[in-house]
């Protein structure tokens, strides 16, 4: 299944970078034939708790960007990404992360809003596609 992500942490704080966020998340076949996400999907579709940390819509459609406190919060449940009060450790992750993808020469280093031109100077280019 195809859904990048990039991630890191420093202290107590996990920040993930989902590429792919406008598309759900894919369900591979035999997880979803297993009883288990099947149990998941029935709960889900009667309206019932699915035990999960996650409703299987969180689980589905992922914001851009997830920043958990991983001291408060281990089950990672509440993003925190879009709280003014950690802009600061919002930025910091996401330029050690940008830093460390154009370290190791990571392709997705650009996206989704652009795309990586690697021919004598690497650098990223816009795809124009409304992202």
């Amino acid at each position: 299944m195809y859904y990048p992500i990039r991630s890191i942490h420093q202290g107590a704080y996990r920040l993930l970078h989902n590429l792919h966020y406008l598309m759900p998340f894919p369900i591979d076949q035999d997880f979803y034939v297993s009883p288990t996400f099947q149990d998941l999907l029935n709960n889900t579709l009667a309206g019932r708790p699915t035990g999960w940390f996650k409703t299987l819509q969180q689980y589905y459609y992922r914001d851009r960007w997830e920043l958990f406190d991983l001291r408060s919060d281990p089950e990672e449940t509440v993003n925190l990404a879009g709280d003014p009060a950690l802009a600061p450790v919002l930025e910091s992750l996401r330029d050690r992360l940008v830093k460390w993808q154009w370290d190791t020469g990571d392709p997705w280093v650009c996206g989704p809003d652009a795309v990586l031109e690697d021919k004598l100077e690497p650098h990223c280019r816009p795809l124009y596609n409304g992202l």
